[in-house]
């Protein structure tokens, strides 16, 4: 019965979340402002994390970033707790890579 009515709230909040972003992006001037798509370039995942918690992650496809949110189970109150521009995360050629490396294989044309 908890997490169920746990689920219903984490969707509520999603939808809050996601029309916010949205209106905001229509109203700020922001880039891509008054695009009736502006929630289609938004990707949203829910998860229950071990510890009860439910973790939402939103990514932006078009500013190419992405903010994380918890809801604590017991209060149901949202917190936002990390945003991120991945632009250059996704411009890195590499990180933690494991041989052979992108360099590696650069060097073996044949």
């Amino acid at each position: 019965m908890q997490i169920h009515r746990l689920n219903k709230m984490a969707l509520a909040i999603m939808i809050v979340v996601v029309g916010w972003v949205s209106l905001w992006s229509q109203t700020s001037g922001a880039p891509g402002g008054n695009m009736p798509q502006s929630a289609e370039r938004l990707e949203v995942v829910s998860s229950l994390l071990p510890s009860g918690v439910q973790q939402i992650v939103v990514v932006d496809s078009q500013n190419r970033s992405m903010a994380i949110y918890h809801i604590d189970p017991t209060q149901g109150k949202l917190a936002l707790k990390s945003v991120r521009n991945l632009s250059w995360d996704l411009s890195m050629e590499q990180f933690n890579g494991q041989a052979p490396l992108p360099s590696d294989l650069r060097q073996a044309r044949p």
